[in-house]
């Protein structure tokens, strides 16, 4: 969402993923001005200086520069130009007629003219990037990522320069005795979200003083342990997630927020475990909470804001994005499950709702809808004791990390393009349904479980996690490799047990098994969008394709593979 000036009135700008649509709504009589339909699902939407629109299309991997049809905005955007990207455009920053584009599963930093979207500069990132902004006098890009646990800093001045890593500190472990353990810290998780506060600084420059990361602290629980009754945690101290916002010194490009307190003290159902929009200024934080339906106003001057809290607001369902006004006394919210733009009154926190325009003659599933809301919320405790289905798997994907349980380290396996039809499910393939695994998770999970009144919201979720989407594919980078490649995967017999990708819903003894597990053979795990589902291997113990594929332990094919045939094999695996 981004506000605009036009007409003499200030304007909502909303990107409607689910509707394939930009609304414009007027701020001040919350009612609805115009509608654009566009070729793709827009995740954001950026106003850009010169007047002109910036649209990311995440399922096209396209960035569309739209330019207004009438000075009101009461009539369609016409498209100017349109640019593809690496998979995902996730989210804008406008800097110095210049555009960046962070790319989600394309892991990368695209950076565009703002005149004609012409490409200037693409950077490598981590995994799954997310929000962007500028700051040190627009010489550095941060961006946050869904995992991974850091804030990626990329040089604006220097191209040659590798960006740096920022790593959140999620707070310290405590072990089954009681104690802290050190060895092994807590993780962070979820970072969608990024705001700043500007201020004079010492130099007497005005620019970025904080940049605020909201995150969730996870404790996946200690590799050396393996074992224990649930999915992570330790049975002592804190909670398994718990709310946290990093501060960030964007000069010294480090976070000094250093320790959990909140992880001991909030009641369940309460944190904001899902961040995913935030904005900030020198009187205030706000971070859009969709686990939990509500905004979340805290102090931006402590070394924690999260511990802070001022008051929330309770809102429409799905909050996901959120903008300051340019005079600071109002805060507006898109929330996306319901469709509804709120305006908070700073002052007095009133909130006013409006439902936006939906496509005529296009029904939306009430099933799905309801398990997308199942799936995501932190407050039902059938599923889990503070904790929900989109806590460890964001957008349908995985966390990125290796968990602890009864059955020693699992890794979480990505859901999204991945559960219809491709049973048995668990990573000893034990279970028959997804209702057998959900039955077991719930329990891993401090949840009651779905009782047999409840079968409306089992269908519901079972439908909505079955209507999820893969990633955007990526297109072959060097074709002549790439066929190569496959060539290899079928000659190699890789095809047998993962056919086109698939899976052949059968265990196998690879030689993955750990000396404790009661088990050697393993489920077969479709390896659809394998190349952004790292760690690899049951238990998480291979952080690349690359390591997986050169272990000297492996069984999944004979022999070694030799470095021309591993780099092609590389190539067409990242294109399932």
């Amino acid at each position: 969402m981004t506000l605009v000036r036009a007409g003499g009135h200030t304007l909502a700008l909303v990107a409607d993923h689910d509707e394939r649509a930009l609304h414009v709504v007027d701020t001040s009589s919350m009612r609805q001005v115009s509608v654009t339909p566009l070729e793709g699902r827009p995740g954001h939407v950026l106003a850009l200086e010169g007047g002109l629109i910036a649209v990311g299309l995440r399922d096209t991997s396209r960035v569309l520069l739209l330019e207004p049809a009438d000075e009101a905005l009461a009539k369609p955007f016409e498209e100017r130009c349109a640019v593809d990207v690496a998979a995902e455009p996730w989210a804008f920053a406008e800097e110095g007629g210049s555009l960046l584009v962070t790319s989600g599963f394309g892991g990368a930093l695209t950076v565009l003219a703002t005149a004609d979207l012409s490409v200037s500069r693409v950077v490598p990132l981590p995994r799954e990037p997310r929000a962007v902004i500028v700051a040190n006098a627009g010489g550095a890009a941060f961006v946050t990522h869904a995992v991974g646990g850091v804030v990626s800093v990329v040089d604006w001045k220097d191209a040659a320069k590798e960006p740096e890593a920022i790593l959140l500190r999620a707070g310290r472990r405590v072990g089954a005795d009681g104690t802290f353990d050190d060895k092994t810290p807590r993780a962070a998780s979820q970072g969608y979200a990024l705001a700043r506060v500007v201020g004079t600084r010492s130099d007497g420059t005005r620019d970025a003083l904080r940049i605020f990361a909201p995150h969730t602290s996870v404790d996946p629980g200690a590799p050396a342990v393996g074992m224990t009754i649930g999915y992570g945690g330790s049975g002592q101290g804190p909670r398994t997630m718990a709310q946290l916002v990093s501060v960030v010194d964007p000069g010294a490009k480090r976070a000094i927020t250093n320790h959990v307190a909140g992880v001991f003290n909030a009641a369940f159902g309460q944190d904001c475990i899902l961040p995913r929009s935030a904005a900030a200024d020198e009187n205030g934080l706000f971070v859009a909470c969709l686990d939990i339906d509500a905004v979340i106003e805290m102090d931006p001057w402590v070394g924690d804001p999260s511990l802070a809290e001022r008051r929330r607001a309770a809102l429409p369902a799905g909050p996901s994005s959120l903008v300051l006004s340019d005079e600071g006394k109002h805060v507006f919210v898109w929330s996306e499950m319901d469709r509804a733009l709120s305006r908070i009154e700073r002052e007095s926190f009133v909130v006013t709702s409006v439902p936006l325009w939906r496509r005529s003659g296009v029904a939306r599933d009430a099933k799905i809808e309801r398990g997308r809301r199942l799936f995501h919320t932190t407050r039902d405790a059938r599923l889990g004791m503070g904790r929900g289905c989109a806590s460890c798997h964001p957008e349908g994907r995985e966390d990125g990390l290796a968990w602890t349980s009864p059955d020693g380290l699992r890794q979480t396996p990505m859901l999204a393009g991945r559960v219809a039809s491709t049973g048995p499910y668990g990573w000893f393939g034990e279970h028959a349904t997804v209702r057998d695994h959900l039955n077991e998770t719930f329990t891993r999970l401090g949840g009651t479980g779905l009782a047999k009144h409840s079968e409306e919201d089992y269908e519901a979720l079972l439908a909505y996690v079955s209507s999820l989407p893969p990633p955007p594919p990526s297109k072959p980078k060097e074709q002549e490799i790439t066929e190569r490649g496959k060539q290899v995967y079928v000659a190699y017999g890789c095809n047998g047990c993962h056919k086109d990708g698939g899976t052949d819903g059968k265990p196998h003894d690879v030689g993955s098994g750990q000396k404790g597990e009661r088990r050697a053979d393993f489920d077969t795990p479709s390896l659809l969008g394998v190349r952004g589902t790292a760690p690899y291997y049951h238990d998480g113990r291979y952080s690349t394709l690359d390591e997986m594929l050169s272990a000297k332990d492996q069984r999944m094919f004979p022999g070694t593979l030799s470095s021309a045939d591993k780099k092609a094999l590389l190539a067409y695996l990242e294109t399932l």
